[in-house]
């Protein structure tokens, strides 16, 4: 019995060191950081690249459907795509399609991509993202999804330290969800708002 105990303390111990030599989630960054969104100048050639490569499914995105398959396109295409410029427009644009048919799922997806390559103020353009959303066009599905992506801003907020944002998502979460028509829901969250 001792041999085995033993024979489990030496794994223990070395399981342990192994794992206080792994890197840790902060420890870990992209080579060389992230990359500064593109400027206007940078977009002209990436705009004109967009309008070729795309043509097909943005020349549909004028109706709700159309526009989910294009921002679809756009989203998966712009995981492999090198040029950054391009990247960047891809995934604006597939955060412009969301706003216009009322999806938060796919104005976060679009945001949470290009934070995963671009430094900028992501929670700030998500929340202004959503808040775009005419709130009296969407259904009680679009408007419930539109209040939990608000909730979670709102949360993230919070661990930011960054009270402003929070109570803007809240203000937002609140009003999506009494057009949802979940008045509790609503209440709950109005009374976390500061």
């Amino acid at each position: 019995m001792s041999v085995r105990l033993a024979l489990l303390t030496c794994v223990f111990l070395s399981a342990a060191a192994v794992a206080d030599e792994r890197p840790g989630m902060r420890q870990m960054s992209r080579p060389g950081g992230l990359l500064s969104p593109p400027t206007q100048r940078d977009l002209v050639d990436a705009r004109a690249t967009l309008k070729e490569r795309f043509r097909e499914p943005l020349s549909h995105a004028d109706t709700s459907t159309g526009a989910l398959q294009a921002a679809a396109i756009l989203l998966e295409a712009a995981t492999s795509e090198v040029d950054p410029a391009l990247k960047w427009l891809m995934l604006d644009e597939a955060r412009e399609l969301g706003i216009s048919t009322g999806q938060a799922v796919i104005v976060n997806r679009a945001v949470t991509a290009a934070s995963a390559f671009y430094e900028f103020d992501a929670l700030a353009i998500e929340l202004r993202s959503l808040g775009d959303i005419p709130l009296r066009a969407l259904d009680p599905t679009r408007a419930t999804r539109l209040a939990e992506a608000a909730e979670t801003i709102a949360s993230r907020a919070d661990a930011d330290s960054r009270p402003d944002v929070a109570a803007a998502a809240r203000r937002l979460a609140v009003n999506a969800w009494q057009r949802s028509g979940n008045l509790d829901a609503a209440r709950r969250v109005q009374q976390q708002v500061h």
